[in-house]
């Protein structure tokens, strides 16, 4: 399946068929290829912008690596888009059930609760300054509504 940005869908490059994806976070654009690797499938991470902004995705499992410098742009210029919500959902995962290296320095991320809206867990690399959202994540964050979560 190809990533179709324009259309917030997957499309398979043997049969043509497209289906929508809640994942896909919508404006990505696409804009070549970077060296470094999915820390959570291995794929080749794509070099990207989101309303400007760079970030790189993997194509493979639809994660979102962002330079903690531009997260914060990053969330409100996908908040812009997104209807925030009443519900919050419990969390997927907990912290430290699964270990990712960094990208960029190859070191163990740490993975913690996220102390913003959107009641997940992240992985962060302090060396690198970087952020890694799982698929869907980054929309949920910018989905959620703002206030206090409970501890699930």
């Amino acid at each position: 399946m190809l990533v179709d940005s324009a259309n917030n869908a997957l499309t398979c490059r043997h049969c043509g068929t497209y289906e929508e994806s809640p994942a896909l976070v919508p404006n990505l654009e696409i804009v070549g290829a970077s060296s470094n690797s999915c820390p959570t499938c291995r794929t080749p991470l794509s070099d990207g912008r989101l309303e400007g902004h760079p970030v790189l995705f993997c194509q493979g499992c639809l994660g979102v690596l962002i330079d903690m410098g531009h997260f914060v742009s990053v969330i409100e210029a996908v908040r812009v888009n997104e209807a925030r919500t009443e519900v919050v959902l419990p969390r997927g995962q907990n912290p430290g059930e699964r270990l990712l290296n960094c990208p960029g320095c190859g070191q163990i991320m740490l993975s913690h609760i996220y102390l913003g809206p959107g009641n997940l867990v992240i992985d962060t690399c302090e060396r690198c300054r970087l952020n890694w959202l799982d698929a869907g994540e980054l929309r949920k964050i910018a989905r959620a509504p703002s206030g206090v979560y409970p501890k699930t």
